[in-house]
């Protein structure tokens, strides 16, 4: 027999036991504390303590009391905040079949190819747009990189992905908004409606994931516990799938769309913009 105590604790996320893929996380959480949206691979099971939390799934998010408790069923996501100083058991067991590895990625299943993957897609891109791509396929080789063993090491792979992606976001999609989008909008019904609307709705989603696997990255570093590095590794894997997907789309439509319906001028225009920074 073994006892466990699951009283409030300076560390915000513990795993107070572990069985297999089976695991019991307590958090412990000040007013305004908690997790940031994410999914789990296990069922979720959330037994409130002591204190009062807001669970958010979707767009419903619903007030948990002492001693009320609710499920979550694996890959939903959701977020998990204390309305006040709170105690937290979670229960996550593991569905049946599950092959889930702490911070581990499946098999990728990816929905558009890019020109990492595919080097021949760079014939069909104009010139000027050619050093979008490059950025692309540096990328690309760094997400595609496998997750790693040595849970170090792991940590240190994922801190330079998302530098490498925070920089992109900032200075390569900044680019794509500010010279090629509107350019494109101008051929294909505008920046409210059609492909161009898409791709900045990605972006933004991108954004947000980054945002929030930066957060978790933070608390994996902080609390060197092993639901924190797991919840990390799902995020990360999220935000890479997303990010490769959305090049693949820009690498095998955009780009190649609008080599062809860009005038010489527009390219010309790209070009200048792109040796300005």
């Amino acid at each position: 027999m073994k006892r466990f105590s699951l009283g409030f604790t300076p560390q915000k996320v513990q795993t107070v036991f572990q069985e297999g893929d089976s695991r019991f996380v307590l958090l412990s959480l000040m007013p305004g504390q908690g997790l940031t949206k994410h999914r789990t691979k296990q069922r979720l099971v959330l037994t409130v303590l002591t204190g009062e939390i807001e669970f958010t799934v979707g767009d419903n998010t619903d007030v948990v009391l002492p001693s009320e408790m609710l499920t979550v069923d694996p890959l939903v996501e959701h977020a998990v905040v204390a309305k006040q100083k709170s105690t937290v058991l979670l229960t996550l067991i593991p569905q049946t079949g599950s092959d889930e590895k702490t911070g581990a990625a499946k098999a990728r299943t990816l929905t558009h190819e890019n020109a990492y993957m595919h080097p021949d897609m760079i014939s069909q891109i104009a010139p000027e747009l050619r050093p979008l791509v490059d950025d692309h396929v540096r990328l690309c080789e760094l997400l595609d990189a496998p997750a790693l063993d040595d849970q170090a090491a792991e940590m240190n792979r994922l801190e330079r992905v998302l530098s490498t992606v925070h920089k992109e976001l900032n200075e390569h999609f900044i680019l794509e908004e500010k010279y090629v989008f509107p350019l494109m909008a101008r051929h294909v019904g505008g920046e409210d409606v059609g492909p161009v609307a898409r791709l900045l709705e990605e972006h933004a989603h991108i954004r947000q994931l980054h945002q929030e696997a930066a957060q978790l990255f933070g608390l994996a570093r902080e609390q060197a516990d092993p639901h924190a590095f797991a919840l990390l590794g799902q995020k990360s894997e999220e935000l890479a799938v997303s990010l490769l997907n959305h090049l693949g789309k820009e690498d095998s439509h955009l780009f190649p769309m609008a080599s062809r319906l860009l005038t010489d001028e527009e390219k010309a225009q790209i070009r200048q913009h792109l040796s300005q920074n």
